[in-house]
């Protein structure tokens, strides 16, 4: 039995077994699957792009005629050597198929199966990883750390310096699908072309998702009372920003400061406990020492009477587009106004004397 852990997969799949053939590599991160499954063909055939030594077929062919597959893995090579098959699995069950080359294996071809999110009791799951000759890999999104480390890749392959804020940003809209953080990491390094130094306005103009981040900066700006939120405002909207995505930025992060401020006083005010909710709920762009900041400057009495206020402007804002650019002004002024009611004026409860 060979169940592979998402933290293990890695150094598995680096140097994977040569008595195991069959792979069955799944996970939400359907990116990152595809990428470590070709890495997993890559470590049996000696070029993959040799249709002799790799083929793909597709997972509804293979449950529509189940010797197919068992076929192509029995076919000896035109030139000998050994052979690899990807099958990406779909809605239709390829079990009777995969039953048949568990019971007489291949000689001299390994077979790589996709998926995507598989529960423990799923049937696929149970029978490869239950094979004696069989391996499940799980893939799950990339954790902070993984990503980091293809951002550094990445940014050195392309010979290029970002910028702590660019870093941020970079880390805030990637990582969702491994793929897909490699494809915007790669259209970056075509939009710097000529130039070494990546600095945040760079990501924003290229990247997916950045829009989003830019907004959350227009919004982080306001929780921190910061005097200027007008001039962010006016910067936001002459550049076309959207008032409804930035009331939704506003309640999110509110939500989210509130859960991490709850998290830190569970924790007898450690901030790190705080850190990490922001940061799980995409806030990674942010500076750490404005993270603990904000956390310590609201409380989550605070925090708690903000969100339905919050709701209601997006409500009226989606209601009405013609007045979305005024609730959302309106709304995170006075945001950036009670950022302002703290220290000595606020009671040991944490909420603002005479509110």
């Amino acid at each position: 039995m060979t169940a592979v852990r998402t933290r293990d997969a890695e150094r598995f799949i680096a140097a994977p077994p040569e008595s195991i053939f069959l792979f069955l590599v799944f996970g939400s991160d359907t990116g990152m699957a595809r990428e470590r499954a070709l890495a997993l063909i890559d470590k049996r055939v000696d070029d993959r792009r040799d249709p002799f030594q790799f083929v793909e077929m597709s997972g509804d062919a293979v449950a529509a005629d189940p010797l197919a597959l068992l076929d192509e893995a029995n076919t000896t090579p035109l030139f000998g050597g050994r052979r690899a098959i990807l099958v990406e699995t779909g809605s239709k069950s390829v079990l009777p198929a995969i039953d048949s080359l568990v019971a007489a294996p291949p000689a001299h071809c390994t077979v790589v199966l996709t998926a995507g999110a598989l529960r423990r009791d799923a049937p696929l799951r149970k029978l490869v990883e239950g094979a004696k000759q069989g391996a499940a890999i799980e893939c799950q999104p990339d954790a902070e750390a993984d990503l980091q480390a293809l951002i550094d890749r990445s940014l050195k392959d392309a010979g290029l310096v970002a910028s702590a804020e660019a870093r941020g940003l970079l880390l805030g809209a990637l990582g969702e699908d491994r793929l897909m953080s490699r494809a915007e990491l790669a259209k970056l390094a075509l939009y710097m072309h000529g130039r070494e130094h990546v600095e945040a306005k760079d990501v924003e103009a290229i990247v997916a998702h950045a829009s989003n981040i830019a907004s959350d900066r227009v919004v982080t700006a306001a929780f921190a009372g910061n005097a200027e939120v007008g001039a962010a405002l006016d910067a936001y909207f002459s550049q076309d920003g959207d008032a409804s995505q930035l009331l939704f930025g506003a309640l999110r992060y509110a939500v989210a400061l509130h859960r991490g401020r709850l998290a830190m006083e569970r924790e007898g005010g450690r901030p790190d406990a705080g850190v990490s909710a922001l940061m799980r709920a995409g806030f990674g762009f942010m500076h750490r020492a404005l993270m603990e900041e904000q956390l310590k400057n609201w409380s989550s009495t605070r925090l708690g009477a903000l969100i339905e206020p919050l709701r209601a402007a997006q409500t009226r804002a989606r209601a009405n587009a013609a007045a979305a650019q005024m609730e959302a002004e309106r709304a995170l002024w006075n945001v950036a106004r009670g950022a302002e009611i703290r220290g000595p004026r606020q009671s040991r409860s944490g909420a603002p004397r005479g509110k």
